[in-house]
């Protein structure tokens, strides 16, 4: 889950690069700022992506969660407003309706992200009781004790 996240983050950040370049050029932002501006808003979004996340696996409550969903949906407006504006202004619509592809990427997941990740982290893997090891003394260790051992050691 959250590689498919990074990779759409990462995605809409190298696609929505070059659109916001050509706005700011073309409204005339100088030349060493006009490259600052994409990064600035793709990297609030990755911010506030990765802080939900860590949240939502440790337990935050959905109340905890939403001043960081909004202000996550409110900077994806953003991205999308910056990333459709320059072909708006140009009248190309087709353009603009598939520039805004990534954003509304951004914008969905940033709504059901922290909820999936819950959802996740609330299943419990079931236990075959049958199932044993060795351990290094050479008794069995039974299942459910290994288990639990590798969910602790899990990566979260």
């Amino acid at each position: 889950m959250t590689v498919i996240i990074a990779v759409v983050v990462g995605l809409t950040f190298l696609f929505g690069f070059g659109n916001v370049l050509s706005l700011a050029l073309r409204l005339g932002v100088p030349v060493w700022v006009a490259p600052l501006i994409a990064p600035a808003v793709d990297l609030s979004i990755l911010g506030l992506l990765l802080a939900t996340r860590y949240l939502a696996l440790h337990g935050a409550l959905a109340e905890d969660l939403r001043p960081l969903r909004k202000f996550t949906l409110f900077v994806s407006a953003v991205s999308l407003v910056l990333n459709v504006a320059e072909p708006v202004l140009s009248g190309n619509y087709g353009k603009a309706a598939f520039d805004a592809v990534g954003p509304m990427l951004l914008i969905g997941w940033a709504e059901i992200g922290p909820q999936i990740l819950q959802a996740l982290a609330r299943i419990e893997i079931p236990v075959t009781p049958s199932v044993e090891r060795r351990q290094s003394d050479g008794q069995r260790e039974p299942a459910a004790a290994r288990a639990d051992d590798d969910l602790s050691c899990a990566p979260s």
